[in-house]
């Protein structure tokens, strides 16, 4: 049976919680293709941001599935209720199917949640593992992305910004883009 997320608009709290869960349990278990090979650059650049990003955890922050549920406007107590099973302490347990199904999350998220969320969106997108999204949509330091993303990312230190940096100089070589 196919789930969707219009529970919470039909139910009450607890019901919509549990519904939400087992959707976002079907989304996230839906198999995916494989990573591509990485070029030696992509590699260092993976270690970059695998180093600079350590040990950041989503602490209080807004998780993954809840920023699928703030987009779609759903009553708090879902919200609070569906928070306690984001994934919070790696951000390298977030999959491709995860991102795939909740691929605004850096929009609706806080600025711990987008530290946490983000270094995974970068390293699904060198694998070549995020579909028709792309990274580069949801980092601050582009022009066209300019006062979007600034308040998000203000808790980035000066090693994940040379990362993010870095990526941004990557992808821009290996898109022809400046």
């Amino acid at each position: 049976m196919e789930l969707s997320l219009d529970i919470i608009y039909d139910s009450e709290p607890e019901q919509a919680a549990a519904h939400v869960l087992a959707y976002f349990r079907q989304e996230f278990a839906k198999p995916l293709p494989p990573p591509k090979s990485l070029l030696r650059d992509e590699k260092a650049l993976m270690e970059q941001i695998d180093a600079a990003f350590d040990g950041v955890t989503l602490e209080d922050g807004i998780g993954l599935m809840t920023t699928q549920l703030l987009d779609m406007y759903a009553p708090r107590e879902v919200c609070a209720a569906v928070a306690p099973c984001e994934e919070r302490s790696d951000w390298r347990r977030i999959t491709p199917a995860m991102v795939r199904a909740c691929w605004d999350a850096l929009i609706f998220t806080d600025p711990k949640g987008y530290r946490f969320l983000l270094p995974a969106w970068l390293t699904l997108d060198l694998r070549g593992q995020l579909g028709d999204f792309d990274a580069l949509d949801y980092l601050p330091l582009l022009p066209e992305n300019c006062g979007i993303y600034e308040s998000q990312a203000v808790l980035l230190n000066d090693r994940q910004l040379e990362a993010v940096i870095n990526f941004i100089e990557y992808r821009q070589r290996e898109d022809c883009s400046p």
